[in-house]
């Protein structure tokens, strides 16, 4: 917070949402490999982006999927093991992945999805715990977020990038039936959308 406010824009020239991420190393002990991280112009990634990422293989990084789903009939039960098999599944995956991607793309009649921002916050505390944290990039590739608050508290609680598929592919259906200018590519779509997000968070 600064004093006087910062006009997000009148004074744009000062602000960035661009951010590095992947394994971050011990910045009081320079080396190389600091800076070989993937660089995103900003926090909001498009499915065909984070298809990119699920199978990266540039400088020998890798990507794990999590999925954050969980049978309906386990209930509570099953609700709470998921959430802890989460987590230990995350721990696993920083030993020898870059990025870890927490998805409830399974989500459905039959299989429930734990909410995106408990697990992310699950997730992001316990590989504190473990010392972890610092060699993944956590993405989410969600349903739930849509808007600029659902965006701004999961950055809030560790996300480091994040796919908002369900939103992305809603627009794409309105164009498809023609209650969005049918002239609109998927691209088209997905700046538009990124760009209101950035003038979201940066608000």
């Amino acid at each position: 917070v600064t004093n006087p406010p910062i006009d997000p824009f009148r004074e744009k020239v000062v602000m960035s949402l661009q951010c590095p991420i992947g394994p971050e190393a011990n910045i009081l002990m320079p080396d190389p490999e600091q800076v070989h991280r993937l660089w995103l112009r900003q926090p909001v990634i498009s499915i065909p982006d984070l298809e990119v990422l699920k199978h990266i293989e540039h400088r020998g990084w890798s990507s794990h999927v999590i999925d954050i789903t969980f049978p309906v009939k386990e209930g509570i039960a099953g609700f709470l093991n998921k959430l802890q098999s989460i987590c230990d599944e995350a721990y696993e995956a920083s030993k020898n992945n870059q990025l870890i991607i927490l998805s409830d793309r399974r989500g459905g009649a039959e299989f429930v999805p734990v909410s995106s921002l408990l697990a992310l916050g699950a997730v992001h505390h316990h590989l504190i715990e473990m010392r972890t944290r610092m060699k993944v990039a956590l993405i989410v590739e969600t349903a739930e977020a849509r808007e600029v608050h659902h965006i701004c508290v999961l950055l809030g609680y560790g996300a480091d990038a994040i796919c908002p598929y369900l939103a992305l592919e809603l627009a794409s259906s309105l164009r498809d039936q023609g209650v969005l200018d049918t002239s609109l590519t998927d691209e088209a779509i997905f700046q538009n959308y990124a760009q209101a997000m950035q003038t979201g968070i940066n608000k």
